[in-house]
């Protein structure tokens, strides 16, 4: 079996994705150009176009309602935030549309979007780049926390 890092495995499933579904699109800060802040995006820009590996500003707020947006027309958003911390301004669109899209349209729409971010204190980073609230993301209805614990579950 292959050795590969977590994020190794995160690229490799994204590419996957991207390449079995053209609605997948994955955009973020600095995701396209750069490969996103630990390289999770590295190479896929290159290799599905800047049209599906969009870089954005640093407007988490415009990040979360454009891949809500996106989802309820029915594409597959991948939108990564550089990290957790930075996903406070996002709740409103993730929590409230996001999470309640289906139940508020009695089943007419969905939502499948993916918001990826890194976390916790393990990363040594500052205080805005280090918080740990997956807990508080696994407790609001329509919202699924996942969190792979080694490269296989990626």
């Amino acid at each position: 079996m292959a050795q590969i890092t977590l994020v190794e495995a995160v690229t490799l499933a994204l590419a996957y994705e991207m390449e079995h579904d053209p609605t997948v699109v994955v955009f973020g800060e600095d995701v396209g150009v750069n490969g996103g802040v630990f390289r999770a995006t590295a190479g896929l820009q290159q290799r599905f176009g800047d049209d599906r590996v969009l870089d954005t500003p640093l407007a988490e707020v415009m990040i979360a309602g454009m891949c809500v947006g996106m989802a309820a027309q029915g594409m597959r958003p991948v939108a990564e935030a550089q990290f957790e911390g930075f996903m406070y301004p996002m709740v409103d669109h993730i929590v409230n549309h996001a999470g309640r899209l289906r139940h508020r349209t009695r089943g007419r729409l969905t939502c499948p979007m993916v918001v990826r971010t890194p976390w916790g204190g393990g990363i040594h980073a500052p205080e805005h780049h280090s918080d740990s609230n997956e807990a508080t993301w696994a407790h609001f209805p329509g919202i699924r926390t996942v969190i792979p614990s080694s490269p296989s579950r990626a």
